[in-house]
C-alpha cells in the first residue's frame, strides 16, 4: 500500500538510514535491500518487508514492482534523489530500497533444515572477514545445493551491505543460521550426524578425499585460516591443489571449489 512521500528528514528515512550500521541492525533486527533485482528476490522470497522507499518517477521495471509490492500490502514511499541517496550504499543509487526483518535461524534450528539420513552439505564461515567473499559463497552454496550456511560470531555480518549484494538474491533462498559459540555448532553437528570437513591449505587434496556424505564445509579467516577450533572436532582437512608458484586462493575462491567438489563426490548435485 502507497503510504505517501517522504523526504531526507523523514522519520522512516532516518530510521533506515541508521541501518548502514551494524549496531543498529542489530538493535532493530532489520537491513536494507538496495537495488530491484536484490528486493524483487525478498519478495518473491517472502522475506518480512516492513517498508520500501522508491523514487518517484521509476522505470518501468521498478514501477511494476512496486505495484506488486503496493498490492501485498506492504508500505511504500515515494522519496526524492536526496533521500534516496542517502538511503543508499552504492555509488548510483538504483531507484528502490526496501529495509527487510532479519532472516537468520538459530543454529538449533539447523535439523529443521538437513534431509534426514540423506547426504547433505553444510557450508560454515567460521570466522570469514571479507563480506564480498561471504555473499559469494552464499550464492554458490545455493548453485551447488547446500542446505544452510552458517555464520559465526567473528564473521561478517550476514547483513552488512556488500554481503547481501554479492550473494545476488541467494541470502533469501538459502537458509543462514547463526550461533554464538563454535562449541554449540560442534554439538549440533555431532547430534545431526555431521562431518566437519575444514577448509586448509595444508590439507589433502579434495579430488582425492573420503568425503563423509553429511558433511560441514568450514571456512576460516582469509589470513589467519581457522581458529578456535578444536582439533579433535575437524574430521578431514581438504584442499584445492594449485600451480606451486601460487601462494593461495582467496577464501570465496578456495570455498567455492570445495563446495563443489563436496556437492559431486556426495551426489547431491544430481538429486
Amino acid at each position: 500500500m502507497t503510504v505517501g512521500s517522504a523526504g531526507f528528514h523523514h522519520p522512516q528515512v532516518r530510521q533506515a538510514r541508521l541501518l548502514q550500521q551494524k549496531k543498529h541492525r542489530a538493535e532493530q533486527r532489520c537491513f536494507l535491500v538496495e537495488g530491484a533485482t536484490l528486493v524483487a528476490a525478498a519478495l518473491d522470497a517472502g522475506a518480512d518487508l516492513r517498508v520500501v522507499f522508491a523514487r518517484s518517477g521509476a522505470d518501468d521495471v521498478t514501477a511494476e514492482l512496486i505495484s506488486q509490492i503496493a498490492q501485498r500490502g506492504i508500505a511504500v514511499r515515494a522519496v526524492d534523489e536526496r533521500a534516496l541517496a542517502s538511503l543508499s550504499e552504492t555509488r548510483t543509487p538504483q531507484g528502490v530500497v526496501a529495509v527487510a526483518g532479519y532472516l537468520h535461524r538459530d543454529v538449533a534450528q539447523l535439523g529443521s533444515l538437513l534431509p534426514a539420513g540423506a547426504p547433505c552439505a553444510v557450508l560454515v564461515l567460521h570466522d570469514l572477514s571479507d563480506p564480498g567473499n561471504a555473499g559469494t559463497l552464499i550464492r554458490c552454496a545455493e548453485a551447488f545445493r547446500a542446505s544452510a550456511v552458517c555464520f559465526g560470531p567473528a564473521s561478517v555480518d550476514p547483513y552488512n551491505d556488500k554481503v547481501v549484494r554479492a550473494s545476488a538474491g541467494a541470502l533469501f533462498r538459502v537458509p543462514i543460521a547463526r550461533y554464538a559459540e563454535w562449541r554449540v555448532l560442534a554439538e549440533t553437528l555431532k547430534q545431526l550426524g555431521v562431518a566437519v570437513v575444514a577448509a586448509d591449505a595444508a590439507g589433502r587434496d579434495v579430488r582425492g578425499a573420503a568425503l563423509p556424505a553429511r558433511c560441514a564445509l568450514v571456512v576460516g579467516n582469509e589470513r589467519h585460516g581457522l581458529t578456535g577450533i578444536a582439533f579433535q572436532d575437524i574430521a578431514l582437512r581438504v584442499a584445492v591443489p594449485q600451480s606451486a608458484s601460487v601462494d593461495s586462493l582467496n577464501a570465496g575462491v578456495a570455498g567455492a571449489i570445495l563446495l563443489y567438489e563436496i556437492a559431486r563426490s556426495i551426489k547431491i548435485l544430481a538429486s
